[in-house]
């Protein structure tokens, strides 16, 4: 399979995930479709920045799955149209409710780039600044990752 339709693959993949958890959220109470933006720095060396944007969804109380796409400015032999990853990455909270003022989460999933790779992360959400949750994410998958993500922040939950 191409480059070209690989990037195509992943794209339609990625908006038939994104729709579907965006059906299921629109049925329950609460917001459970937040907007992501984020930066991040993948390795080996050479080291890549790229930025993303996805959709984390809320299922249940404790995990929150996250799909996304990030670019890199700069072409990399290493993605998906040599600048291209999208990511889908479940999460579980330690403290969903906001009891105190960090959250800590850890996860895993996958990573999609020119190959695929298993994914783990641990995500450290700061309080809420303005009604946006920055967090701070590490972890590995075909090498060591580490970003600053913006959440939208729902008032007593994570």
């Amino acid at each position: 399979m191409g480059t070209v339709a690989r990037a195509r693959a992943l794209t339609f993949a990625v908006a038939v995930l994104a729709s579907t958890v965006a059906r299921h959220a629109a049925a329950q109470d609460a917001p459970r479709v937040r907007p992501e933006l984020r930066v991040d720095v993948l390795g080996p060396s050479p080291y890549v920045w790229q930025a993303g944007a996805g959709v984390t969804v809320a299922l249940g109380y404790y995990a929150r799955v996250t799909a996304l796409g990030a670019y890199a400015p700069d072409a990399d032999s290493r993605y998906l149209g040599d600048h291209w990853r999208g990511d889908v990455i479940v999460r579980m909270l330690l403290d969903p409710f906001r009891q105190q003022r960090w959250g800590l989460s850890i996860g895993g999933g996958l990573s999609v780039r020119r190959t695929t790779y298993l994914a783990a992360v641990l995500d450290l959400e700061a309080p809420s600044v303005g009604g946006i949750v920055p967090a701070l994410e590490v972890g590995v998958s075909g090498g060591v990752r580490a970003g600053i993500v913006l959440r939208r922040a729902i008032r007593g939950r994570r």
